[in-house]
């Protein structure tokens, strides 16, 4: 049982560890989407590309999603405002040799 646990709880660290999608928030049966972008910066050989997005509405936002469509070890995170503001500020940061190549959403 306990070693049943364990590869349980390995298995879904693993799982988000590898995933190639960043969500934040929550998604509800009210929330439709009001802006989608996408980006694309390429490699740079024996370095990673950091790139800050902004994005600036009129209504407060309740769910982003990032898709990589590189599927590799980039990251995303939210360095300003996000859920339950008006705006956001994701700062994208690539794996060393590889583009940023990413779908953004945002959901109110």
């Amino acid at each position: 049982m306990k070693s049943t646990l364990i590869l349980c709880v390995l298995f879904m660290t693993l799982a988000s560890v590898l995933s190639s999608t960043y969500f934040f928030g929550k998604e509800t049966k009210d929330t439709k989407i009001v802006h989608r972008d996408k980006l694309r910066y390429e490699a740079i050989p024996l370095k990673k590309r950091i790139k800050t997005y902004t994005y600036n509405g009129t209504v407060p936002i309740k769910a982003i999603s990032c898709y990589d469509f590189q599927n590799s070890e980039a990251s995303v995170n939210i360095t300003a405002g996000g859920i339950g503001y008006n705006y956001v500020e994701l700062r994208l940061k690539s794996q060393r040799s590889y583009r940023l190549d990413f779908a953004i959403e945002i959901y109110a």
